[in-house]
């Protein structure tokens, strides 16, 4: 299996980020692309004709300010193929996927997960304005693999085969939409295709800013339903 370590970012990242990536288990047949000074959506649209052309397997995409446990590329990567992570005899039920998220949180309070419980295309209301139909999934399940509609891309791994589709259907995969970021426009364009986006909350990063954001700072955090 052949993994690319996907890092948009520009001339400098945090030290955090670093020491995370340096400890990061990243296994056999593994690459390593940062794309410096290039539009987000520009980055990551690169990146993945790279992939796909390298004949890469797998991305794991990591956003520079990311910090992260050194297990998270090999737990992600049992999650796609669906194998038992570290003795969780839950995971054999888990038939594998093409795409799966860790879970961070936002720096801006109420720093809410970056994940999604519902992404669909915005509507106009009676004035003409746009209505937004996007929630945060808020009550999420903890210490477990579940379904979402949407997430941010800062610690997320997919398959290339994934890639690919998005790219034969629709062209440049993270080419934003007026109404959505290059991250929600490629979920959004995931969902359409029919694939089911995982996260896995055992997998959690720090968010950096001008201090490391975690779960603890999640303020509107209720019980999963």
């Amino acid at each position: 299996m052949k993994t690319l370590i996907a890092i948009p970012c520009m001339d400098t990242v945090p030290s955090g980020f670093v020491q995370s990536l340096l400890h990061l288990e990243k296994g056999q047949n593994v690459s390593v692309l940062m794309q410096t000074n290039t539009l987000i959506y520009d980055s990551r649209n690169l990146i993945t004709l790279q992939a796909i052309e390298q004949n890469f397997d797998r991305v794991m995409w990591f956003d520079s300010d990311m910090m992260f446990t050194p297990l998270t590329m090999r737990m992600l990567a049992y999650d796609l193929d669906g194998q038992s992570v570290m003795g969780d005899s839950n995971a054999s039920r888990f038939p594998g996927c093409d795409m799966v998220t860790g879970l961070y949180f936002k720096r801006r309070p109420p720093h809410t997960p970056v994940i999604l419980r519902t992404l669909e295309e915005p509507e106009r209301d009676q004035s003409g304005r746009l209505v937004k139909h996007t929630d945060d999934y808020i009550n999420y399940p903890k210490n477990q693999l579940f379904p979402v509609r949407g997430c941010g891309m800062g610690c997320c791994m997919t398959s290339v085969k994934l890639l690919k589709h998005v790219w034969e259907k629709f062209g440049p995969a993270f080419t934003p939409f007026p109404w959505a970021g290059e991250d929600i426009s490629f979920c959004h364009r995931v969902n359409q295709l029919g694939y089911q986006i995982w996260c896995d909350s055992r997998i959690i990063c720090g968010h950096i800013g001008t201090v490391v954001y975690t779960e603890e700072n999640c303020t509107k955090r209720g019980d999963a339903n």
